[in-house]
């Protein structure tokens, strides 16, 4: 696996995967603000966008660089802020997001918990308890890489409005070195080069090599994101056949293992 790299999110990283359920569950243009930090000690902080963007951080254009609503601008119909998770355990947690600062029809309070101490399952509970504080509609705990369950109810969302807290909880791939789960594999015969799944997660891992698009099996962390958004289905994993709460089980097994 890669050393982490400054303003880049790591192949595998769970802060990623979060943005890209949540971008295609409440979807892109006007009226749809994604603001905050999506970043980690080991990268720095990083706007949501830059997540995706293979240039990262330095890269993002402008016109995806969204600022948090302030009230000065125009009111966002759903507004996706992402902060780390370490925020919600603030004893100033209550207050600093009583109002959330941020004003639109809905807005998504999205937590990535990736750190270490977020590996065993009393450190969520503890977590989600400290979320339920909030002035907020619910409280959900998602599997970033579970992206079909995570998009179906992030979807249901704006319909009912007002601010929900969404916790991502999944181990850092940076936790995952010791020994990471196999790299997925591209038929490069059946890939058509139509750059949908880089220019979905912008994982590094990923490396167009015309015609076709193939894998870097010394940067992949096996996350298979990228199987999820491959249309004609020519990025195969050896965890076909897995559940996503057993990808979920294994990568958390892992993480464990390390510390």
């Amino acid at each position: 696996m890669r050393k982490p790299e400054l303003g880049i999110s790591c192949p595998g990283c769970p802060h990623r995967a979060a943005y890209v359920v949540v971008k295609d569950a409440v979807g892109r243009g006007r009226g749809r603000v994604f603001c905050g930090d999506a970043g980690c000690r080991a990268v720095g902080a990083m706007h949501p966008a830059a997540t995706t963007c293979p240039g990262g951080e330095e890269a993002l254009l402008p016109r995806y660089r969204q600022a948090i609503p302030d009230g000065t601008t125009p009111v966002a119909k759903v507004c996706a802020h992402f902060i780390p998770a370490e925020e919600l355990l603030a004893p100033s947690a209550p207050d600093a997001f009583s109002q959330l600062a941020l004003e639109g029809e809905t807005v998504l309070l999205c937590a990535l918990a990736s750190s270490a101490r977020f590996l065993d399952k009393e450190a969520i509970e503890h977590l989600e308890s400290c979320a339920r504080n909030l002035d907020v509609r619910s409280t959900t705990v998602l599997d970033p890489f579970d992206t079909l369950a995570s998009t179906e109810f992030i979807r249901s969302l704006p319909e009912r409005g007002g601010a929900h807290t969404l916790i991502f909880a999944s181990p850092c791939a940076q936790l995952l070195q010791t020994h990471s789960p196999e790299p997925v594999e591209i038929d490069r015969l059946g890939c058509q080069g139509c750059h949908r799944c880089k220019q979905l997660t912008g994982c590094p891992a990923l490396v167009f090599a015309p015609p076709a698009y193939t894998v870097d099996t010394e940067a992949c962390a096996g996350c298979d994101l990228c199987t999820d958004y491959c249309r004609t289905r020519v990025i195969m994993t050896p965890r076909a056949r897995m559940t996503p709460a057993e990808r979920r089980e294994l990568r958390v097994c892992i993480a464990q293992s390390s510390r």
